[in-house]
C-alpha cells in the first residue's frame, strides 16, 4: 500500500513504498487525490495537463453519483431494479473493480515523488 505525505492544506506532496516521514497516510491507487498528484507531475504540455486534470474531477463526481444513487437506494426512495438494465450491470461492474483494487492494491513505489 503506498503511503502520502501532506502539507498543510492537506494536499499530496509526495508518495512512498513505504511510511517513510511522521505523518504519512497509507492510501489507495483509485483515491482522487492520488490520482491528481500523479497527473500533476506527468511532464506534457499545458492543454494535456487541464485535460488531465478534468479527468480527475469526472472521477470525483463520477464517484458522488454512485453514493447518492447507494443512499436513495438504501432509503428506499428508488429500488436498484428500476434503473435501466445497462445502468444496473455498469454500477454492479464498476463496485466489482473497486473491490479488486481495494484487495489487490498492492502495486507500489520504489522511490518517493515529491513535488
Amino acid at each position: 500500500m503506498p503511503y502520502a505525505l501532506r502539507n498543510e492544506y492537506g494536499d499530496i506532496v509526495a508518495l512512498t513504498a513505504t511510511p517513510n516521514f511522521e505523518g504519512d497516510q497509507p492510501v489507495v491507487l483509485s483515491d482522487p487525490d492520488v490520482l491528481s498528484f500523479m497527473i500533476s507531475n506527468i511532464p506534457g504540455n499545458e492543454d494535456q495537463r487541464h485535460f488531465n486534470e478534468l479527468l480527475v474531477e469526472d472521477l470525483k463526481q463520477i464517484r458522488i453519483v454512485e453514493d447518492l444513487i447507494d443512499l436513495l437506494t438504501a432509503k428506499g426512495v428508488i429500488l436498484f431494479s428500476e434503473l435501466p438494465d445497462a445502468a444496473q450491470r455498469k454500477i454492479l461492474g464498476k463496485k466489482s473493480l473497486r473491490d479488486e483494487m481495494n484487495l489487490s492494491n498492492d502495486i507500489l513505489v520504489d522511490s518517493v515523488i515529491f513535488l
